[in-house]
């Protein structure tokens, strides 16, 4: 009961840090342990980026997700769009995307999507 009450709370704070700077605090670039590729998408959310999509990692806690899940949930995300762009050869396998596709196993093998559904 709690939780939904922040949840609802949380909505109404639709104030984004990149509405009040101009730009986003949480580029990789500028905040790599807050990546934003790990926060999830909800639909009509006002903590949702313009841009991206996903929920600003300004509001991961009010989630309940940490840094280290984020990097979970990066990993996944990420890897699993590089995976299907590199087999539809729509993106070409590069020393990047083979250290991605590596952490993406690698990741998969730690957290397999039948007991932890919470990264998928």
């Amino acid at each position: 009961m709690f939780r939904l009450f922040r949840k609802r709370r949380s909505k109404q704070r639709s104030i984004l840090p990149c509405e009040t700077t101009g730009d986003c605090p949480y580029e990789y670039d500028r905040n790599p342990e807050r990546d934003i590729e790990g926060m999830p998408f909800i639909d009509d959310d006002p903590r949702s980026c313009p841009v991206y999509g996903h929920v600003c990692p300004e509001f991961m806690e009010e989630l309940g997700l940490t840094v280290e899940e984020l990097k979970i949930r990066a990993t996944i995300h990420c890897g699993l769009i590089a995976k299907d762009m590199i087999e539809r050869r729509e993106l070409e396998t590069d020393e990047a995307h083979e250290k991605l596709l590596e952490a993406l196993e690698e990741t998969l093998s730690k957290y397999p999507p039948d007991q932890y559904p919470q990264y998928y």
